[in-house]
């Protein structure tokens, strides 16, 4: 059966390219999209050092199904006060939002599928007939407040990255029937090939260096793993922005390497050697409780085992048969699951393609052929 859209629209106050996790999300989620037959094209604002050409966006993302891409434009100038940065911010993607809204509705069919990130975005739109999907990455007393005014909307589908977020919001009955829990996925294209021989005792972490330009606590890996306990293992980092990893430069260590920001390619290429991925994180409160971090899918589907910091969030993943916690700042605790998790064979997990981005992009369009009074579609 076919679906009464042909084409998706996804609008979105993030920048490309960009190595942050969630505009690498995005990429492969609409390339997904463009596999089951749909009409792709991708609105976004032209602000800072980003750039709006295709072609590099294109060649930085490795992207194989193409798309429409095209920059709006961002008039005021991002990130110009040293000061105020979130509401700066804040005001920022409003005024880009009411202006992308203006700019691309006559361009928008009422069936076609519109999808976003940008709660302003959800707000301005939500009162034309087009069915939106909005995905909801952390929690946010404007998304509140949002989902408030538009509690009476049918053609609205909310996507929750775990229950511990979408529980903090109190969705009205319409709402929550049309919500969905989905976590992160990992991109299949990665692991046709056969798997590399396993590195025993060979650790990684992967991941911004930085959390909303905060420190990820690398001193304590550093530490922990500078010690005699763990001198038989060695430890590589992968990750950026540039200027944190030059930080680490002049770093001299036998068992520690950096390898600086990476390929999303070269980096599952790294995983595929190791033996254990680390999780870990600031302790602010999206890290402990409402995060689905992109990177534990690619090492559970790398094969890694798993050692991870013990928050509510990381309790709440799925498939955790492979993953040995430790708690926050305790370097004792730390050491003594990475060798535990050193000491077990990797549990296969027979689900785990349901991870995907296919199978992701799948389940979204199941939930939107409902709304739109069809039978599910075969894809």
């Amino acid at each position: 059966m076919k679906l009464k859209f042909n084409k998706l629209i996804y609008i979105t106050y993030q920048v490309f390219p960009s190595r942050k996790a969630n505009s690498l999300q995005t990429i492969r989620m609409l390339e997904n999209f463009k596999k089951q037959r749909l009409e792709v094209s991708l609105f976004f604002p032209n602000r800072g050092k980003f750039s709006k050409e295709k072609k590099i966006i294109e060649d930085f993302y490795n992207i194989e199904q193409t798309f429409e891409i095209e920059s709006l434009k961002h008039y005021l100038p991002f990130n110009a006060l040293p000061f105020f940065n979130k509401f700066n911010f804040l005001i920022s993607s409003f005024i880009w939002s009411l202006y992308a809204t203006w700019k691309l509705t006559p361009k928008i069919a009422s069936s076609d599928l519109l999808m976003t990130r940008t709660h302003w975005v959800l707000l301005f739109f939500s009162h034309k007939t087009n069915l939106i999907v909005y995905e909801c990455h952390k929690y946010s007393k404007i998304e509140n407040l949002i989902f408030k005014f538009i509690k009476n909307k049918s053609k609205i589908i909310l996507i929750f990255t775990n229950e511990l977020l979408k529980k903090q919001y109190k969705l009205s009955d319409n709402l929550n029937s049309n919500s969905l829990i989905l976590e992160s996925s990992f991109d299949e294209r990665y692991f046709s090939k056969k798997y590399p021989n396993k590195i025993n005792n060979r650790v990684l972490f992967a991941g911004n260096l930085l959390r909303f330009n905060k420190s990820r606590n690398l001193d304590f890996l550093l530490n922990a793993f500078d010690s005699p306990e763990l001198s038989e293992y060695e430890l590589f980092i992968i990750g950026g922005p540039d200027q944190e990893y030059k930080k680490f430069s002049d770093f001299k260590s036998k068992n520690i390497f950096f390898l600086g920001p990476l390929s999303n390619k070269n980096t599952i290429n790294e995983m595929r050697k190791a033996e254990i991925g680390i999780l870990i994180n600031s302790p602010d409160n999206h890290s402990k409780f409402f995060t689905s971090p992109i990177k534990y899918f690619e090492y559970l589907r790398s094969n890694l085992k798993i050692v991870a910091i013990d928050f509510p969030s990381h309790r709440n993943l799925p498939f955790l048969e492979n993953v040995y916690f430790y708690n926050n700042s305790d370097k004792f605790s730390f050491i003594n699951a990475i060798k535990t998790a050193s000491s077990n064979e990797f549990k296969i997990i027979k689900d785990l393609n349901s991870f995907s981005y296919e199978s992701r992009v799948k389940k979204i369009l199941k939930v939107s052929a409902r709304l739109e009074g069809l039978e599910p579609p075969t894809l």
